[in-house]
């Protein structure tokens, strides 16, 4: 038997030792009934004696037998007499004393606050070491056999309304198995059957929990995330300018696993901040020509000529030489023009093929392959103007690269392409891994490994950063969600959001009165 156990026992116990005394209470005052008087004795009849002769009659002594020989004479055991030493003088009655009973609800409430406080003493000391990570799955496991995520749908039991925070429908957060935590977190307090439901007000720090006894299907939001001031943000610079339209609008459904930390053991959340892999390629260079960077589907082939055509205006098709210029600069500005002219008309073909074969045709892998390579076969020119560190003279060199090379010195529209690509390859490869080329799964999983690792979420633990209303021996932290790129979700100026529980109201399932708060 556990101590949550123990601490329903003693509730119970108390209760009904409670309805005991409120019983003999009212056994004593209740109503009795009135004894009938005693009748009055019947009057003698008159009884007339027989005469008798008038010659003297002896007179006999009077003798006087105690109760125990006239008992021995018949005998019978003596009579018990009466102790006249227990009777006292009649004296006037005293008015009955009424018993001050309080009220039943206050008395029981009063008694559960002390039952849940001693649940909570009774908790071992050592488990409230105990800590939960929740270690998102790198990759996916059997998505029929998940339990716990973070993002996409809750699983609400049939004929649940979505639920509503200030009369507004709240934002999913969470939903957790409860048979899959610890024994011992948060001191062994708190379900360990269904599940927790986490929410979100859609622009407030107001959170709601549900504990689901028996989660259903998946429900989905009945809102979709256009609200500016709500808490999407995608990863990178998806979030502005004119690329935050071509962001995927949804949380990922993420499993996690939950990895219990006990003190000494090896924590797999990092609280390094490793170089972003996103800036190691903008710096380094790449070629999206590379099979680890094709589109996957139409969605993404379709979002990435769109992009390319809009960059296509970035290109230097006309030769306009500044006055007094040298004829060698001007022959290499007419150059330059006219490779950027054939790379668009080129470009332009390759973008109405493109559009045609989405409309009538199913994707493949293939064709994929085929308009990359028709697209890294195209050439642009840029010129590179610098300073000659000897003379101080600009100097101006003209590179020209495939279509499809990202250089950090020549970015015309293959980095925001992979910026794009890697929110809809996250999305996708959440629904299913297999959706992804195993080159794209050897680029992006590693990426999203070392992302989830510094964005982890965690329960039962120290609040990472400091807490404005936080009290270690009054509080238990039922949550904990870093803003985070692979969720695509924003707290604060890129806080921590904290969800934390009364150990008391924790010991009894009361998740009423949860708190929410950004850590900084």
């Amino acid at each position: 038997m556990n101590e949550v156990e123990s601490a329903m026992l003693m509730l119970a116990g108390a209760t009904l030792a409670f309805l005991g005394i409120a019983f003999a209470i009212w056994w004593s005052r209740r109503p009795r009934p009135v004894a009938a008087a005693p009748r009055a004795p019947r009057a003698p009849r008159e009884i007339r004696l027989p005469k008798l002769s008038r010659k003297a009659v002896p007179e006999y002594e009077e003798v006087e037998i105690s109760p125990s020989r006239l008992a021995r004479i018949r005998r019978t055991d003596p009579p018990e007499m009466p102790d006249e030493s227990g009777y006292e003088a009649d004296s006037e009655p005293t008015a009955a004393v009424e018993p001050v009973i309080e009220p039943v609800e206050a008395t029981l409430e009063t008694m559960a606050s002390e039952v849940a406080a001693e649940a909570h003493r009774m908790g071992n000391p050592d488990a409230e070491e105990v800590t939960l990570r929740l270690v998102p799955q790198i990759p996916p496991r059997d998505a029929i056999s998940t339990n716990s995520w973070i993002g996409g749908r809750p699983h609400l039991p049939a004929g649940t309304n979505w639920p509503k925070i200030d009369d507004q429908p709240a934002d999913f957060l969470a939903q957790i198995n409860c048979a899959d935590l610890p024994q011992h977190l948060w001191g062994g307090l708190g379900p360990r059957d269904g599940a927790l439901a986490f929410f979100i007000h859609r622009r407030k720090y107001a959170v709601s929990v549900l504990h689901l006894h028996e989660p259903g299907l998946p429900v989905a939001p009945p809102f979709t995330l256009n609200d500016p001031e709500g808490w999407f943000a995608p990863y990178g610079r998806l979030g502005s300018g004119d690329l935050a339209s071509y962001a995927v609008r949804a949380f990922p459904e993420w499993p996690v696993d939950l990895v219990a930390v006990h003190p000494g053991e090896a924590d797999p959340r990092s609280e390094s901040d490793p170089a972003e892999p996103g800036a190691a390629l903008y710096d380094g260079g790449y070629d999206i020509a590379d099979p680890a960077f094709h589109p996957f589907d139409w969605g993404s082939m379709t979002m990435m000529v769109t992009l390319l055509e809009q960059r296509l205006d970035r290109l230097t098709a006309e030769a306009t030489p500044p006055p007094g210029a040298a004829a060698e600069h001007v022959s290499e500005m007419e150059q330059r023009a006219a490779i950027n002219r054939e790379a668009r008309t080129r470009a332009e073909e390759i973008i109405a093929i493109i559009r045609d074969s989405a409309a009538r045709a199913d994707f493949s892998a293939a064709d994929a392959t085929a308009v990359m390579a028709g697209l890294h076969a195209i050439r642009w020119a840029k010129a590179i103007r610098s300073v000659d560190p000897e003379t101080g003279a600009e100097q101006v060199e003209t590179i020209i690269l495939p279509l499809t090379t990202h250089r950090a010195d020549a970015n015309l529209w293959v980095h925001d392409y992979q910026t794009i690509l890697f929110d809809r390859a996250k999305h996708a490869w959440c629904a299913n891994p297999d959706n992804l080329s195993a080159p794209a799964r050897a680029l992006f999983e590693p990426w999203w490994q070392a992302l989830a690792e510094r964005e982890m979420a965690a329960m039962g633990h120290q609040p990472f950063r400091h807490l404005i209303d936080y009290d270690e021996e009054r509080d238990a932290v039922l949550l904990e969600l870093p803003t985070s790129g692979l969720m695509s979700r924003i707290f604060g100026d890129r806080d921590n959001l904290v969800v934390t529980i009364d150990r008391a109201n924790l010991a009894v399932g009361d998740f009423s009165k949860v708190r929410a708060q950004v850590s900084s």
